[in-house]
């Protein structure tokens, strides 16, 4: 009698244990339901820049330039969509504005999150070549573009909140234009300068920013409340 016993205890708690586990599983996996969440990052970007040559000598115009931008990516799991805006303005010429939206992917592992990411959009190049002794064609013209960025981003704090992050891009525009500008001292001759437009440029942003995440719940399904 004491054997049977304990034989029909053990396999009562042996029911009662994978019972625990078999509910705890589908309460694991609703805990772990796609994430959403939303970030906002400004960044400032080193960049080489070939997307401007000078037609004189066949050489790039400004090739080395800076460019301040906000990102706002949103995210649904790992598949991530959003827009940059970003550059420089031009007091005397060689502006730069562009603005372009973002999609890919963005894993994440812990507090760290990588982001591989294609973009298109436009860029509009000001006064190109400009100072204060020049007449440029145009004073604004714009080219679409392609790209692709890499990059990762890191918490700071335990909620979650800051973040700091890098991003190395490359982009190529579409198409090409030409543009000149005309100078010429008091009463001189005027010297006219062609600049081609449309090319490639490429960099590193360094982003800080804010980020707001919540995970989505997932309902119990009709079978897992009626093993409950």
């Amino acid at each position: 009698m004491f054997h049977a016993n304990v034989k029909t205890a053990s396999f009562i708690a042996a029911a009662v244990a994978a019972t625990t586990v078999s509910l705890a599983a589908p309460a694991a996996r609703a805990a772990d339901g796609p994430l959403l969440g939303f970030s906002v990052d400004g960044y400032v970007s080193p960049t080489w820049d070939h997307s401007v040559t000078d037609m004189r000598n066949g050489q790039p115009h400004n090739p080395t330039r800076s460019a301040a931008g906000l990102a706002t990516l949103f995210n649904v799991d790992d598949l991530v969509f959003g827009g940059v805006v970003d550059g420089m303005p031009g007091i005397l010429g060689d502006g730069r504005l562009s603005v372009g939206g973002v999609f890919g992917w963005q894993p994440r592992s812990g507090g760290d999150r990588y982001q591989l990411l294609g973009e298109l959009g436009e860029e509009r190049f000001s006064d190109v070549g400009g100072n204060l002794l020049t007449t440029p064609s145009v004073d604004e013209t714009t080219l679409g573009y392609v790209g692709a960025r890499l990059g990762m981003t890191h918490t700071l704090t335990a909620d979650g909140r800051f973040e700091l992050g890098v991003w190395a891009f490359v982009r190529k525009d579409i198409g090409d234009a030409v543009v000149s500008n005309t100078s010429g001292s008091f009463g001189g001759e005027e010297t006219v300068t062609q600049y081609r437009l449309g090319g490639y440029s490429g960099g590193v942003s360094l982003r800080v920013g804010l980020r707001f995440d919540q995970k989505r719940s997932v309902e119990p399904t009709g079978t897992e409340v009626s093993r409950i």
